[in-house]
């Protein structure tokens, strides 16, 4: 098992896969990126896409100013992610900043206690959206749309044992902040 270090040298990132176990990985603390350049007066959220195109796939989530996330790749003007949680997808590069690690105390991961409603709202609609489900509520559907999906029952979705989990942990942490259903 190798962890990824990620290293600013001369204004570039350079990442560096150092043995999990070795005496550096453990020292370093993981660097993520996240999003910069919100409007905090408009949006302020960073659209994650299933496409790098802001035309064609779907917005799968909101990722406010604090999400952290990796990069896992570029093509064009886009970046390929993944969130703590797992989930994947593309943003825009214009809107991503490094670095950050998750210990500093000014970023939060998706999905933890401190995210808002609306960002555990986003994550658990966009699994079900990914799997095909038909959204009922005008503001999951106007969210997420409804185009290609297939499945009008929640427990018809076909969802991994893990994306199940996911989904149950996201909920129960909905129900500790207190967010509307």
């Amino acid at each position: 098992m190798y962890k990824l270090l990620c290293l600013i040298i001369g204004g570039a990132i350079a990442a560096l896969a150092l043995p999990s176990g070795s005496a550096l990985a453990q020292v370093q603390q993981e660097a993520f990126s996240y999003p910069v350049g919100l409007d905090p007066y408009g949006d302020n959220f960073l659209a994650l896409r299933s496409l790098p195109s802001g035309t064609q796939g779907v917005r799968l989530a909101r990722l406010g100013p604090d999400t952290l996330f990796t990069e896992l790749g570029r093509q064009g003007g886009w970046v390929n992610i993944q969130l703590p949680s797992g989930q994947t997808g593309w943003v825009s590069a214009r809107y991503v900043g490094c670095c950050r690690t998750a210990a500093s105390g000014r970023s939060v991961p998706s999905g933890s206690a401190s995210s808002s409603c609306e960002e555990l709202w986003s994550e658990r609609n966009a699994i079900f959206k990914a799997a095909g489900y038909c959204f009922r509520t005008p503001q999951a559907i106007q969210a997420f749309g409804n185009a290609g999906c297939q499945f009008d029952d929640e427990a018809d979705v076909p969802l991994s044992t893990r994306q199940r989990e996911q989904v149950a942990k996201i909920r129960a942490t909905e129900r500790q902040l207190g967010c509307a259903r």
